[in-house]
């Protein structure tokens, strides 16, 4: 474990919509606190809590700060990353332009590709060449290489990537020209490929380097703001990566692209730790917030991970499959699938008369209507206000006042003429809508990947999440649905569960029985030795970290890779064979073939430091629930639901977790927390477990 004193700990996780604050004090008592996301706002919505912890704890700093942000993912989206420049190998000028020429709507005449971060006036060609092996063929033309960068300090730039071809292979150009970027162009942040990614394909490396360089210079005004304001109670702040582990602030600033997908992992990794802890084996997170819902496949009690991902697309529910809408982006990230039906997504109709919904959202501000914040568009949280499933009066706590008229007002103007609905009708038309992309992204994760849905059970959060599981869940067919403690916060109490991670690559291309064992352990232990060093810059205990071994692996005539994890210990004699048996019924497993006599090709060399966080367990925030919840007397209140024309409107009690404490109940039944709403549809009952879970079955 890492040493960390019995001081409190505190993780924010900044939604589209709300942001949410957990806070865990060193006798493990939990308080959660929920505010709007307004930009301007949240460091100082941030402060006051954090000073009430400290206050009430008799503490003068936090163990630990960690948050979750969307800010590297909506540079990338919205196109306002920092001014940057590229110096290249001469005749890949356009290679990030061309990138590998796919295009996703192969029917869409209309369909235009996102331009490039970095346009074509700021990327500069130079002389060099390194080859395959990594010899020099070509040396680097210095006073071309200085030419490029003084007209790049011209353009004013306020980053420079650099990404030569075979870098990875032998880094040595790239050195040379980023000490002449170091004298004439001090002011400009600087990524090498090498650094960055020392991988093969040279345009996935050359595009994630570009991100890199792209995001550092707001990534940093970013931090230098959030530690201004919040770095006094607490020596480091912590930030979630994409592939589910936190790293310091200073390594932020040096690898924003680690941050991209940093709010979505936090949540796919609590509910990892929760299936570890209930010993279910197989599982699906379902997370929908305010702007997207998130879906993502758990295993073993481990997220699903991926080796490269796509930023800056419309969508990623088929990105498995269908690629070139966004820019390449080569990190370990878990394999999460989106989709733009959050709370706030706003429904419409389209020329065709079809109801639709998202994926633009109405967000914080003005958010939906039912907030009276300035909304005029109908939103999936208006059409659960309308249902019956949502307070008609207040929700988080009271801290956000809702208005049903309203609601029921937009959806009568916007979508009743058009659709020859009742409000009722028109509203549950929505819900249904967003239901069906839910059920798109849940599918891409089970079926599109070789499992059945039927297999695995729903794990539901999120602040809208708990409204929509169980009809998911019964169109998925699966049979039970898991609702944790503070679902609404759970990204927040994710981000508190997360250890410390840091991921390394080396390409080392090759067949699998020509590689010899002894040069692949030695690159082995060369990662290792860095993760080591990088752990002690951090006073963390490298004894306590863990190192994870991984091969990527194909078929030699293939294009993609399997990643295979090298066991530990075991005959070092057997472990080529151990490799290809695992290969092979990876691929299978995947692919639904294997091919035996075929060679199998070595990609990469990759490696998982990760040293591990004191992490508070689900076992403990179930005591506390319960202590809490003994004295308390169950309040019970009736209102109209509406649940689709067969069943129609019915009259549904209204409970709260701690009512479950006596026993289960049958639907229909809604459930208000502070943090969300859990809907139990008709034919499906709800109870609760040893770990404080509300557990939904289906009846039918």
């Amino acid at each position: 474990m890492m040493q960390e004193n019995d001081g409190p700990r505190v993780a924010f996780d900044i939604g589209g919509t709300f942001t949410d604050i957990v806070a865990v004090t060193g006798d493990r008592r939990v308080r959660t606190y929920k505010v709007l996301s307004i930009p301007e706002k949240v460091a100082r919505e941030v402060r006051e809590p954090i000073e009430a912890v400290l206050k009430d704890t008799g503490h003068k700093q936090l163990t630990s700060l960690v948050h979750g942000t969307t800010i590297a993912s909506n540079a990338v989206l919205e196109g306002k990353g920092a001014v940057t420049g590229l110096i290249t190998t001469r005749g890949f000028r356009d290679e990030i332009e061309m990138r590998r020429l796919a295009r996703p709507p192969v029917y869409d005449f209309l369909w235009e590709r996102n331009p490039p971060l970095i346009p074509r006036r700021r990327r500069r060609e130079v002389t060099e060449r390194i080859t395959a092996q990594g010899a020099v063929f070509t040396p680097l033309d210095s006073e071309e290489t200085r030419q490029a960068l003084r007209e790049l300090q011209h353009q004013k730039v306020e980053a420079i990537a650099i990404s030569f071809i075979n870098s990875y292979a032998n880094p040595a150009h790239e050195k040379q020209a980023a000490a002449l970027a170091h004298e004439l162009v001090p002011e400009a942040a600087l990524c090498t490929s090498f650094d960055v990614l020392p991988e093969i394909r040279e345009y996935e490396r050359s595009s994630t380097t570009c991100i890199n360089a792209y995001l550092m210079p707001v990534v940093n005004r970013y931090l230098d703001s959030l530690e201004g304001e919040l770095g006094s109670y607490c020596n480091s702040i912590r930030v979630m990566q994409s592939n589910g582990g936190v790293m310091t602030s200073h390594h932020a600033r040096q690898r924003p692209i680690y941050i991209i997908e940093s709010g979505p992992a936090a949540g796919a990794l609590a509910a990892a730790a929760l299936t570890r802890e209930l010993g279910i084996n197989r599982a699906v997170s379902f997370d929908m917030g305010g702007t997207t819902v998130k879906a993502c496949l758990i295993e073993g009690s481990t997220p699903i991970e991926k080796n490269g991902m796509e930023v800056g697309a419309d969508a990623n529910v088929s990105a498995r499959y269908s690629r070139g809408g966004g820019y390449a982006l080569s990190i370990p990230t878990l394999d999460i699938v989106e989709a733009g039906a959050g709370g706030g997504s706003i429904a419409w109709i389209d020329e065709s008369g079809a109801l639709r919904v998202g994926p633009t959202s109405a967000g914080a501000v003005p958010g939906p209507v039912c907030y009276k914040r300035g909304g005029v568009n109908p939103t999936i949280t208006d059409a659960n206000v309308v249902l019956g499933y949502m307070n008609p009066h207040a929700i988080a706590g009271g801290t956000v006042a809702i208005d049903r008229a309203a609601a029921i007002q937009v959806i009568e103007r916007e979508l009743c003429p058009r659709l020859s609905l009742s409000p009722l009708d028109a509203a549950h038309g929505v819900y249904r809508v967003a239901n069906a992309a839910m059920t798109r992204a849940i599918r891409a994760v089970t079926t599109e990947r070789g499992r059945d849905p039927r297999e695995y059970v729903l794990i539901a959060f999120g602040g809208a999440g708990p409204i929509h599981a169980a009809d998911v869940a019964s169109e998925l067919g699966m049979e039970k649905v898991y609702i944790p403690l503070f679902p609404g916060l759970f990204s927040a109490l994710g981000l508190l569960m997360a250890d410390v991670r840091y991921d390394y690559v080396q390409s080392i291309p090759g067949r699998l029985e020509a590689a010899g064992l002894g040069e692949l352990l030695q690159k082995f232990e060369t990662l290792a030795a860095r993760a080591r060093e990088e752990f002690a810059r951090e006073n963390i205990d490298s004894a306590t970290a863990k190192l994870e071994r991984y091969l990527d692996l194909r078929y030699q005539r293939q294009m993609s890779e399997i990643t295979v994890k090298v066991p530990d210990g075991g005959a070092p004699l057997g472990l080529l064979k151990t490799l290809s048996d695992s290969f092979h019924a990876e691929h299978e497993r995947t692919y639904g073939y294997r091919r035996e006599h075929e060679p199998i090709a070595v990609v990469n060399l990759r490696m998982k430091a990760v040293a591990p966080a004191n992490s508070i367990s689900f076992a403990e925030l179930a005591q506390a629930f319960v202590t809490s919840s003994a004295a308390s007397e169950p309040a019970t209140e009736m209102r109209m639901a509406y649940y689709g024309p067969q069943v129609g409107e019915c009259l549904t009690r209204i409970v709260r977790r701690e009512s479950l404490l006596r026993g289960s109940l049958a639907g229909p039944l809604v459930i208000e927390e502070f943090d969300t709403t859990i809907v139990v549809p008709p034919q499906w009952s709800a109870s609760l477990d040893k770990y404080g879970n509300i557990t939904l079955k289906s009846d039918g």
